[in-house]
């Protein structure tokens, strides 16, 4: 819900929002982490060998996708070209065979995601583009939910103690 200030200055809030130009560069990096992330998840929902958690994980890919698009068309309202993730394949996102070891590692991998989006959230975007982060961000939050019940019941592995 956008506050009384935003809706009268129709903008990103009082003050001057980020330009176009800095919108373009500043979500094209996230949405090439996001692409990176949805990769990871579907590497798990591949490999886990639990239908449970890859079906819960396949729902929650379908908003993922979704979500892509939106801050795609975040970058193509700002006059820019979105990024499309077409250099990155399936096979370059490899998070193990141990079905602990990939929840870990699909965790951290939303976490760090959740945070570049809370990071992007900080600064004077347009009151659209403050929307789309708003969303994304939920949705990362009710995967990153489920992925911390999905750890406890799997022990982190000694591998990833460390990290």
């Amino acid at each position: 819900m956008a506050s009384l200030k935003e809706l009268i200055f129709n903008k990103g809030g009082i003050g001057k929002s980020l330009s176009r130009q800095e919108t373009v560069e500043r979500i094209n990096p996230l949405i090439r982490e996001h692409i990176a992330l949805n990769h990871q998840h579907d590497y798990v929902i591949r490999t886990i060998g639990d239908a449970e958690i890859a079906e819960r994980l396949e729902q929650f890919q379908k908003i993922a996708r979704v979500d892509v698009g939106k801050l795609a068309e975040v970058v193509f309202s700002a006059g820019g070209t979105a990024y499309s993730g077409v250099d990155m394949e399936p096979d370059d996102f490899n998070l193990g065979t141990d079905p602990a070891e990939m929840i870990h590692r699909l965790l951290e991998a939303e976490r760090r995601f959740l945070q570049l989006v809370n990071d992007e959230l900080k600064l004077n975007h347009q009151i659209r583009t403050k929307a789309v982060l708003n969303l994304v961000r939920q949705h990362s939050e009710e995967r990153l939910r489920y992925l911390q019940e999905v750890a406890r019941r799997y022990p982190k592995p000694a591998t990833l103690a460390t990290s």
